[in-house]
């Protein structure tokens, strides 16, 4: 039996004991569905233009797929606390494509994510970046390596700084794990779920290039448009 098979199966057996919601509005979907179809519809999906607004990240590209707008910040916020792994996964399907249109699949060596710190990890039980990583690294059939850096918070909160504070927070805040893997001369698909400012991809992009690699892209599913990002998560 073949791991996509498998896996439908899994989720079959799953949906009986836990049926299947929709990660943006909690109603209930069929099993072999992620979202359903009117909050597909909702969604609203990026342009390919690069953003002038934001700060001159580290990362050689970038790919977001939807505006942090309604109802993406609910799907988020339920794939952050509540465990709604399908909005990674329908996400994981997308971002390939993006990718392959952009000729960038072919570059990627492994994918990596932006990390948590432990207190917040032992607090939530698991890492929603780590989470898309897990899915892109599926559906891209690359190695995945969710430990290449660590997280040390400082002791304000990240989403409730201003955009300046929240450059030197990032900057304060992400390291090299000290037993990290080789990645010299590797190119690293780096996922997170919201995009702000680029704070925090920029400061682990930087640490990444200082670790050895050739070259870094960000992945991150929501992108909050310039005039809100004082508002929003990163």
């Amino acid at each position: 039996m073949n791991s996509e098979r498998l896996g439908r199966m899994k989720k079959y057996i799953a949906d009986i004991f836990l049926p299947n919601r929709c990660p943006v509005c909690s109603k209930l979907i069929t099993w072999d569905k992620l979202l359903c179809p009117k909050c597909e519809k909702k969604l609203l999906p990026t342009d390919d233009e690069p953003c002038t607004d934001h700060l001159q990240i580290s990362c050689d590209d970038r790919i977001t797929l939807f505006y942090y707008e309604q109802p993406l910040i609910n799907a988020i916020y339920a794939l952050k606390h509540r465990k709604a792994f399908g909005l990674a996964e329908y996400s994981a399907a997308l971002m390939k494509q993006k990718l392959e249109k952009q000729s960038l699949c072919e570059q990627i060596d492994l994918v990596a994510c932006v990390p948590m710190s432990k207190k917040k990890l032992k607090k939530r039980r698991y890492n929603q970046a780590a989470v898309i990583a897990k899915h892109l690294s599926a559906v891209l059939e690359k190695p995945l390596d969710a430990h290449l850096l660590t997280h040390l918070p400082t002791l304000t909160e990240h989403h409730k700084l201003s955009r300046e504070d929240r450059i030197k927070d990032a900057q304060e805040s992400y390291f090299p794990n000290p037993k990290h893997s080789s990645i010299s001369g590797k190119t690293v698909l780096l996922c997170d779920d919201v995009y702000t400012t680029g704070a925090t991809v920029n400061a682990c992009a930087k640490c990444l290039k200082d670790m050895g690699a050739k070259k870094v892209i960000a992945a991150c599913i929501a992108y909050t448009k310039p005039a809100e990002t004082h508002n929003k998560e990163s």
